[in-house]
């Protein structure tokens, strides 16, 4: 683990019983993203922790002088895991959350037992080139303070349409933390160097994972390509890919209960 003088302090939210599962967010997200259908499916019989990111809601930043990295964010990851006292949990990431993970998986294996990625990329040599532009894009738009277009994580379809509306429908019961635009600018510099690698990413670590793993994707993402998630699941020995060809970027929340009973099938095999 990386060595710094302070650390984060995490706001995380857990449920009280089973096999553990910590959930981690992407850009420009807090804790209340995930939506109450997905987080009842895979409750029905775990512990699930769910955490605003370090510097984002009320979580604490570890040193606003230090710029931060997505191993930073890894480590700090591992020290919720620790201050919880969980022994090997689960893990789910999605977006920047599976940069994070996967992150923590080449470089802490022993912290995580199993492993779910969301609409995500190892980075450096396995990003599309497509994605960089995608992130700064979106980073504009949540640097400005506004929220953004439906349609860069929903598809302007049927099923789309009716993930969007529950994903609206959640936020109304779902608890608000604060996000600002200036904890989404933290997060930028971390997001543009992974993508960029090759040291700051995870690809070269892929071909090391040994933790079971399931990727799953939309196939018309319009922030990272789904290329990404066939890249990751080809280089991982056994990793299982499901792909949504209704879903963009929030596949994993526009099939929330339906993602919820494949997850939970897959961590208890």
């Amino acid at each position: 683990m990386s060595q710094r003088q302070q650390k984060a302090k995490l706001l995380s939210h857990c449920s009280n019983a089973g096999r553990p599962l910590i959930m981690v967010s992407g850009q420009g997200a807090t804790l209340n993203i995930w939506t109450p259908d997905l987080l009842k499916t895979l409750a029905g019989g775990r512990q699930v922790t769910i955490f605003d990111n370090r510097g984002i809601g009320y979580s604490t930043d570890a040193d606003p002088e230090e710029e931060n990295t997505i191993l930073g964010y890894a480590d700090s990851t591992v020290d919720l895991i620790d201050a919880l006292g969980l022994e090997q949990p689960d893990i789910l990431g999605w977006s920047l959350g599976g940069f994070i993970t996967l992150t923590l998986v080449t470089s802490f294996p022993e912290a995580v037992n199993r492993v779910v990625l969301a609409d995500t990329s190892a980075g450096g040599q396995g990003t599309s080139a497509v994605n960089l532009a995608n992130l700064n894009a979106i980073s504009t738009v949540l640097l400005s303070g506004q929220s953004l277009p439906p349609t860069y994580i929903y598809p302007d379809t049927e099923a789309g349409n009716a993930g969007l509306c529950r994903l609206i429908a959640s936020q109304m019961v779902m608890p608000k933390d604060p996000l600002t635009p200036a904890q989404v600018g933290l997060q930028t510099p971390a997001i543009e160097a992974y993508l960029q690698g090759p040291d700051t990413s995870a690809y070269a670590g892929l071909q090391n994972v040994t933790n079971p793993l399931l990727v799953i994707a939309g196939t018309q993402d319009q922030i990272l390509s789904v290329q990404d998630d066939i890249t990751i699941v080809s280089m991982v020995p056994g990793a299982s890919l499901l792909q949504y060809a209704d879903s963009g970027h929030a596949a994993i929340l526009q099939h929330g209960a339906t993602n919820g009973a494949v997850i939970s099938a897959f961590l208890d095999a």
